[in-house]
């Protein structure tokens, strides 16, 4: 049964945006991005985790480049890197609104992590987000860490396009990193999971309408179907150990579970934890109710067990 911290936080969410679902509104995307900034902006970052801003060139391009947050705990293990892609529908959501949960979990595991401030859609489609990704990726390469000690990780369409870009990385025959972590994976940008209808009623911070036109926006003239926009249609032989979370009164419910399944019949090393009755983006409320913290808790718990089986071979 959900805590009585994250029945509060779902009542106030529900308050706010019911008015704008009764009249089948989608908030301007400029306002839901000011927002979000401005209901994070007090979620510091934990003591110790030291906060630096770097620049990623994008590969390809002579003058692209992205902001990335450097979060590095004070006793970091610094061989070791998180690579976070924020949530967001592929159009809101920063650094700034998921430095705190990221932190957490880097200093929690004894690692450093890296989390992108990617291009987001309208103003970049696909496949621009995907292509910060991996530019993320080849920069932590070319500063000497080897693949097996990085784990990609995500929330919502983070945690898409964490999968899509190891798919991405399989398809090009480049080294895969050494674990894989779904938070409320968005990874069928089609709908077609039973959960998004069946839990519309259950999940304030996501619906049918802005589901499809976010999903719209980011894939632009791509196939819905393609594994790169919606990372359940890829191939998953061979793929790393990988990790997913998610609540079953979740509208992505059905997009985790059935990824889960297929990387298990694939390469029969995926894990899912389950919650009853979380709301979607729970973990982003992790100074607030205690759910997020026990997830928190698990994350880090398989980031701990990924390293120490490495270390073993």
């Amino acid at each position: 049964m959900p805590s009585r911290q994250h029945e509060s936080v779902k009542n106030i969410l529900n308050k706010a945006v019911q008015p704008l679902k009764d009249k089948g509104r989608i908030p301007e995307i400029h306002h839901m991005r000011h927002l979000l900034e401005l209901g994070t902006f007090f979620y510091l970052l934990p003591w110790g985790v030291h906060h630096k801003q770097i620049k990623i060139k994008i590969k390809g391009s002579m003058f692209t480049q992205i902001n990335a947050d450097l979060l590095v705990p004070s006793d970091a293990d610094k061989e070791k890197v998180l690579l976070y892609f924020h949530g967001g529908g592929y159009t809101i959501g920063s650094v700034n609104s998921h430095r705190s949960l990221v932190g957490k979990i880097a200093k929690k595991a004894g690692i450093i992590a890296l989390l992108p401030d990617y291009r987001k859609a309208p103003e970049n489609p696909f496949p621009a987000a995907l292509e910060d990704a991996y530019s993320c990726y080849c920069s932590l390469l070319d500063r000497g860490k080897a693949p097996e000690n990085i784990i990609f990780a995500g929330d919502s369409a983070g945690g898409g396009l964490a999968f899509s870009l190891a798919l991405k990385l399989k398809d090009l025959g480049e080294p895969l990193p050494g674990a894989i972590i779904g938070l409320s994976p968005w990874v069928d940008l089609t709908g077609s999971g039973e959960s998004v209808i069946k839990n519309a009623d259950k999940d304030p911070l996501i619906d049918l309408q802005k589901m499809r036109y976010w999903a719209s926006m980011y894939a632009s003239h791509e196939n819905l179907e393609s594994p790169y926009v919606s990372a359940l249609y890829g191939n998953f032989e061979n793929f790393p150990p990988s990790l997913i979370q998610v609540s079953k009164d979740e509208m992505l419910y059905d997009d985790g579970l059935r990824l889960y399944e297929k990387i298990n019949r694939q390469s029969h090393n995926a894990h899912i934890q389950t919650w009853d009755g979380l709301i979607h983006w729970w973990h982003l409320f992790q100074k607030l109710i205690p759910e997020a913290n026990e997830a928190v808790e698990l994350i880090v718990d398989f980031i701990k067990e990924i390293y120490q089986k490495k270390s073993m071979l």
